[in-house]
């Protein structure tokens, strides 16, 4: 299945201008159409009531709604400048136009509630990762939100993508993490667009005890009927976490593209103890295709 449709959420960050660029490059494939989403949240809803410590809530509320209007003009100015600097088509109907399309969407509601709404219909949810531990929050649970709700794949993105970065994503070295689990067959299975004709892919064997897991040797043999040519690795071996591994091995390989199952264990247990996902979103330097 190649991306037809695509969904980029805007934040009204820096980043958003990545997560367009690298949506753009996936909507190459088959002359896809790309929503830019925004999500006009209500402030009544959004600001905690705090006059027990002698805050007025009329100023809390006047105060989110700035930061609301001054989030929703930066998202609606880096749409519009990024379809200008790039020459997309702007449509709103299929079959209007050929080639790569993308229109621009701000909708009321709660970022997770629009997130499942226009995440389920859509091909895959491109988003980067900002730089800021407070953005990061933000983006760490739209992807959580976007991979449970919605239930579809999630592109994540560094928040510098260069034309370099843009083009090893798209037909450079990639890593496949292989565990064996449901999740990770889901993300090659999405990912297969992004895979084929590769000049290197390379699958890593992390070894976490799924039972009935099938052997990464059986993963390539796959793959192969898929038109991917891969081989298999272990992950590297140096002293840190599987997270940490993988990335070094995307790095010994010169990868742009790491593709991976996300939340392969329980919420519960990624809460409590963390997990590969959970690195990925705060620290991953190159994209990162996962789904669950």
């Amino acid at each position: 299945m190649a991306f037809k449709h695509l969904l980029v959420p805007l934040f009204g960050l820096e980043p958003d201008r990545a997560a367009l660029d690298a949506a753009l490059a996936l909507s190459k494939f088959a002359g896809g159409h790309i929503v830019g989403l925004h999500a006009i949240a209500d402030p009544l809803k959004t600001t905690p009531l705090m006059v027990d410590v002698g805050v007025a809530i009329a100023e809390v509320v006047a105060a989110a709604e700035r930061h609301a209007e001054a989030r929703a003009a930066q998202a609606k100015a880096t749409f519009d400048a990024w379809a200008k600097e790039t020459g997309v088509t702007l449509a709103t109907q299929a079959g209007s136009v050929s080639g790569p399309s993308a229109e621009y969407r701000a909708e009321k509601g709660q970022e997770s509630e629009l997130l499942a709404r226009f995440g389920r219909l859509t091909d895959v949810i491109v988003m980067a990762r900002p730089k800021s531990e407070q953005a990061l929050d933000l983006i760490a649970v739209a992807v959580e939100d976007a991979l449970f709700s919605a239930g579809r794949p999630v592109l994540l993105v560094p928040a510098e993508m260069g034309a370099a970065n843009i083009e090893a994503m798209i037909k450079g070295a990639a890593i496949i993490s292989w565990n064996g689990s449901i999740e990770a067959i889901r993300s090659i299975s999405a990912a297969l667009p992004l895979l084929a004709g590769r000049p290197r892919v390379r699958v890593i064997n992390v070894k976490e005890g799924h039972a009935g897991t099938q052997s990464a040797a059986d993963l390539t043999h796959y793959l192969a009927w898929q038109g991917v040519a891969a081989s298999v690795g272990e992950a590297a071996e140096h002293t840190g976490t599987i997270a940490e591994r993988l990335l070094i091995a995307a790095r010994e390989a010169n990868a742009g593209l790491l593709v991976m199952g996300a939340y392969t264990h329980s919420r519960l247990k990624h809460l409590v103890l963390g997990g590969v996902t959970s690195h990925m979103i705060d620290a991953a330097n190159l994209p990162v295709f996962m789904t669950h």
